[in-house]
């Protein structure tokens, strides 16, 4: 049913995705208003792992007639989402914890889809999508400036949010909080990367950045652990936080910064003085390329 090239595109995968894609194209081989057939994501880039999922393109000449999931019950799903913003497209968890999205478009879309990487399984038409593109880019300084505002902005709610009401539980999603922030802005340094999915989470460091991430404390729901972790994670922000902006051309807002250190003293709570800018861990060395997904989200702050 597959032929070797997509047997060996998938291999990478999870062990059971070869018989998911054999049932799905048994599905729609005989269907008249499929018209073709696409492997995306991860697969498409040439770039799957064992974590990676099955991203599928199905080119057909009527949305409307596969607008209820029902339509993909071969996929055998016990989760069923709506992909937003794209209509009849959903993405499935299969009874066996298979991954599988599924994207439509119409025949008309192939030639100007957004979705340059791909790979045929099933193609009745030729079609011919658009080649892959390099879509580099640079650092988006306006993105990492506006987290290090977000960063400050946050630090005047610690003190009276957290420390004040003693709500550790609180702090523990606060630090967590702030350790993605800081996370976003060295991501943000090190473009351009190759395109990958959300889930590919490390491979966008440095060496030297996962390390220094990685040492940071995980707190309990007490205040001395709650109190040593922000303050080793706001030190970590201001110093490495502070060397990828300046590194991408950006200036650190010192006015903003030293009045929360002064604002944090006054709470009675440790910081250390405005650190120099150079510090280890941010915008240099090369990130690993893997990825996988046509949707997904980023959990948001606190």
């Amino acid at each position: 049913m597959l032929d070797d090239a997509v047997r060996a595109a998938i291999a990478p995968l999870e062990r059971g995705y070869d018989e998911l894609l054999a049932r799905v194209v048994e599905r729609v081989q005989g269907d008249d208003r499929v018209r073709a057939l696409w492997l995306s994501g991860s697969v498409g880039r040439g770039a799957p792992d064992a974590g990676s999922d099955l991203d599928l393109i199905v080119t057909v000449t009527d949305r409307e007639s596969f607008a209820d999931p029902a339509v993909w019950e071969v996929v055998d799903p016990v989760i069923t989402l709506p992909i937003p913003g794209l209509a009849g497209c959903f993405a499935f968890t299969t009874r066996q914890g298979l991954r599988v999205d599924m994207v439509l478009e119409t025949p008309d879309e192939v030639g100007s889809s957004p979705y340059t990487h791909r790979m045929c399984v099933l193609d009745k038409d030729g079609l011919e999508p658009p080649a892959p593109t390099d879509d580099a880019h640079g650092p988006d300084l306006a993105r990492m400036q506006a987290i290090v505002t977000e960063f400050l902005r946050q630090s005047a709610i610690f003190p009276a949010a957290v420390v004040a009401r003693e709500d550790w539980l609180l702090g523990q999603a606060a630090v967590r909080n702030y350790a993605t922030m800081l996370y976003d802005v060295l991501v943000e340094s090190n473009q351009p990367l190759p395109v990958m999915g959300i889930k590919q989470w490390s491979s966008r460091l440095t060496p030297a950045q996962r390390e220094m991430l990685a040492d940071l404390p995980v707190p309990t729901a007490d205040r001395k652990s709650v109190v040593d972790a922000m303050v080793a994670t706001r030190a970590a922000f201001r110093t490495h936080g502070r060397a990828a902006v300046e590194s991408a051309g950006g200036a650190w807002p010192i006015e903003a910064d030293d009045a929360m250190a002064a604002y944090w003293t006054r709470h009675g709570l440790p910081t250390a003085p405005s650190p120099a800018p150079e510090a280890p861990g941010s915008g240099d060395g090369d990130a690993a390329v893997d990825g996988e997904g046509l949707s997904g989200d980023v959990a948001g702050g606190v």
